[in-house]
Parts: C-alpha cells; sequence; structure tokens
C-alpha cells in the first residue's frame, strides 16, 4: 500500500456510518477522495445496508476525475431515483 493510501484510512467509524451492520463493518475506513461512476439495473431495498438500498449488479463506468466527493451523489438522491423506478 502507498504513503498516499495510508494517510487516507483510519480505524474510527465517520459519524455519518452509526449505524452499520456489524456484518458490514470494514478493517479500516477511507477518506472519501476518489468519485466513480457507477451503472446498475436498479435500486432496491436493502435490510442490510445503513442507506436502506442497494444497487442491483453494479458495475465501473469510469473514474470521475472532474468531480470531487462533495459533488457525488447523496443517498438522499438515491432514495428519489428509488422513488421514480
Amino acid at each position: 500500500m502507498n504513503k498516499e493510501s495510508k494517510s487516507q484510512e483510519s480505524r474510527v467509524k465517520p459519524k455519518e456510518y452509526a449505524e452499520v451492520d456489524k456484518a458490514l463493518i470494514p478493517d479500516v475506513w477511507v477518506d472519501p477522495y476518489l468519485v466513480v461512476e457507477i451503472a446498475a439495473d436498479n435500486i432496491t431495498k436493502s435490510p442490510v445496508h445503513a442507506a436502506g438500498l442497494a444497487l442491483r449488479f453494479p458495475r465501473l463506468v469510469r473514474f470521475r476525475d472532474d468531480k470531487s466527493p462533495s459533488q457525488a451523489t447523496t443517498v438522499r438522491e438515491v432514495k428519489r431515483l428509488y422513488k421514480l423506478q
């Protein structure tokens, strides 16, 4: 692991992930710094994921070097998209 990646790691859970299922807790948390575009067949309800939603058959479309993490789609926006499908 390179030095830049190491600086993004933390063993402290971020406040916004207070309700993470024990089965999903990672060994380390990372600070967001990379934005990716994901395509999926649809958005489904999930009793496991903290947001209550999951992407069905997700796949990486591209890395978004033109976007910052603050410009990424929010959970609120994904919930709105779920209602529109």
